[in-house]
Parts: structure tokens; sequence; C-alpha cells
């Protein structure tokens, strides 16, 4: 099969030409996530990930509905993934499964965000209601896994975004923690096996410093998006964002 899955979001086409920047906001409350926004703005972020697991009063009852309207207008044009990371997955803040539904479910009905993140290993049921509410609001989703001890085999990386595919998941993302360089390859060849055979678009890292080749040769291997920072990180071996996409741009300029 000889095909570049892609998706549209806004102004924005994930799984064509280089590899979008997404700047994750890693937050504590309203004000400092507007300063970090205006920030990953001037890093000239392709797309901002809000990492709702920061974000103090997340899981009060109507903040969430309280501050989105603000957070949108701070992003204008630029889409926005809302993502609640649990403990389990590397997240900050713990939350039980029906904190983390009702949350994401809340996100997709206001209106004010483009992409959802979705953790694969979720409740089955769960997955597949945020999925088909996502899918009816016409949000886009992000199916993810997160592994920050180690690197499962190619074909256990290959199978999980497989599940994400089959799930409905509009774009399926794996984030995995090297023990060596030989991991990393496996990350890498693992990614151009799914873009050859998915029918949807990927995103894949190679996490901490052993792993960054895999956050810059998206084009070359198969990953849509990168996450880069402008400030703080949210994950072990992001860079910063202007860095990332002079990279990108010599890659995509010789490839």
């Amino acid at each position: 099969m000889n095909h570049t899955p892609s998706v549209s979001v806004r102004n924005i086409v994930l799984g064509e030409g280089i590899p979008k920047i997404c700047i994750p906001l890693v937050s504590t409350c309203l004000d400092a996530l507007l300063n970090d926004m205006k920030k990953a703005l001037d890093h000239s972020a392709d797309l901002i990930e809000w990492r709702g697991d920061w974000m103090d009063d997340i899981l009060k009852k109507g903040y969430l509905e309280e501050i989105l309207p603000a957070v949108r207008k701070a992003a204008g044009d630029t889409p926005l993934l809302f993502t609640f990371r649990t403990k389990k997955e590397g997240g900050n803040m713990a939350a039980s499964l029906l904190q983390y539904k009702e949350l994401v479910k809340r996100a997709i009905c206001s209106g004010l965000v483009d992409l959802v993140d979705i953790e694969l290993f979720s409740d089955k049921d769960t997955v597949n209601e945020l999925i088909a509410l996502a899918k009816e609001k016409n949000v886009k989703t992000i199916l993810s896994n997160h592994d920050f001890f180690k690197t499962p085999s190619g074909n256990e990386i290959f199978s999980r975004l497989k599940q994400m595919e089959e799930a409905g998941a509009d774009i399926a993302k794996i984030a995995v923690m090297p023990e060596s360089t030989e991991d990393v390859l496996t990350l890498l060849s693992a990614t151009c096996k799914a873009k050859k055979e998915l029918t949807c678009p990927v995103i894949t890292m190679s996490m901490a410093g052993t792993g960054l080749i895999s956050r810059l040769s998206g084009e070359v291997f198969g990953s849509c998006l990168t996450f880069g920072a402008a400030g703080n990180i949210s994950a072990p071996g992001q860079i910063d964002a202007l860095k990332l996409r002079s990279v990108l741009h010599i890659l995509h300029e010789n490839s």
C-alpha cells in the first residue's frame, strides 16, 4: 500500500510535508497558561497542546468551561489539542476513570478544542464512547500510549498503533523510553511500517537524549508531528521549538 494518510485541522495538514511542531503547555493556573501560550505562538507553534493534568483546578466542576474561552481566544487560529495525561502514563495529576472520562467529554462538547488525546489503555468502553462523541462533534482524536520505562518490541509498537487505527483514531500516537540506541531503531522501524500500512497518520517518539533523533527525523520515517518546547518541557528529550524547526527544514530541503 503506497499512500500518505493525512488529517486536516484548521490551518494545518498532519501527514503532509514537514512534520508539524506541537508545543505543550504545562501551566498550573490560567495567567501562566496565557503567558505560556504567547511564548508558544512566538515560537511559531503549528499546534498547541494544553496539558490539563498540570492545571491546579481542572477537576473542579465548571472550571474547564470557565477558562476555555480565554484559552481558545489566546490560541487564535492555531489548532488546540486538549490532553489530560493520567498518572499511569506519565501525567502530573491523579484522576479516577470517571473524572478522566467526564473531563475529556466536556472538552469535546465545548466546541472550543480541535483535538483531544484519548489513552488507548483506558477502559475500552470509555475509549469507544469518547471516540464516538468526538466524531459526532467533529473533534479530531489522537489515541495515545506512553511507556516511560522501556521500548516494547517493534511488533508490539506496530500492534498498538494498529489497535488505535482499528478503534477509529484520527491519529495514532506512541512514545517510548529507549534503554539503548537499538531501541531507537526499533521505534523508527515500527514507525516506517505504520506509515506504509495504516490508514491514519502516526506520531511516534523515542524519549530522552538517546531518542532525540526520532523527534527530528519524522519526515524520513513517517511521524507526522513532533513536540518542541518554548520554555518548560512535558517529556524528556524535548528541545527548543525554534531549533527544532531549523533542523526539520534542513532535513526537508535535503530529502
